[in-house]
């Protein structure tokens, strides 16, 4: 097998299936489900496949635990394409959980982000009504998607992936001075 993919930037992902010689058997593609709490409402809901297709055949295969059985006589050189929806999800917290009260997370794919006050001088005001959109940087941190939209005041709000926080900031992060944080105020 040979997959070819740009995920978690994008959703389209190919994959070549070789055997040996001609032969019946069943691939099993993951197909996430992006809803993992029932602490956090994420909008859009993105689940799902937007296509699915074997030799540029679309087929629609069922999803169970996860995964999309494909059972099939495989030849080498058959190629498996599909793409799953990457979309801006605005998170919103469970009112129970007062440290997140009234504050929202974004996502893009499988990615949580973060603001941090490298981009923009005030990370504590509360953000825009959107909309968030999200657009490859190639020039930031060995290229990445981030975030773009609006804080409150108008300003503009740049959010990066959680992974990649804290590696542009010279001033250090302490627990009385947050770089960086994932939970902004809602407005």
């Amino acid at each position: 097998m040979v997959q070819e993919t740009e995920y978690p930037w994008s959703g389209k992902i190919k994959i070549t299936v070789n055997p040996a010689e001609p032969k019946e058997f069943s691939v099993f593609v993951r197909i996430p489900d992006r809803h993992t709490s029932e602490l956090y409402s994420p909008v859009p809901e993105v689940k799902g496949y937007k296509s699915f297709r074997i030799n540029n055949e679309s087929i629609s295969p069922e999803i169970v635990k996860g995964y999309a059985e494909i059972r099939r006589m495989w030849e080498k050189g058959d190629v498996i394409e599909l793409e799953l929806p990457m979309e801006v999800q605005i998170v919103t917290a469970d009112e129970r959980i007062e440290a997140d009260r009234g504050r929202m997370a974004l996502k893009f794919g499988p990615l949580v982000y973060d603001v941090e006050e490298v981009d923009q001088k005030d990370i504590h005001q509360p953000a825009g009504s959107g909309p968030f959109v999200a657009e490859w940087n190639p020039s930031l941190l060995g290229g990445v998607v981030v975030i773009k939209g609006k804080w409150a005041d108008g300003s503009p709000l740049i959010a990066i992936p959680n992974f990649a926080r804290n590696n542009r900031n010279p001033k250090p992060v302490t627990e009385f001075h947050e770089g960086s944080i994932v939970w902004i105020k809602k407005i």
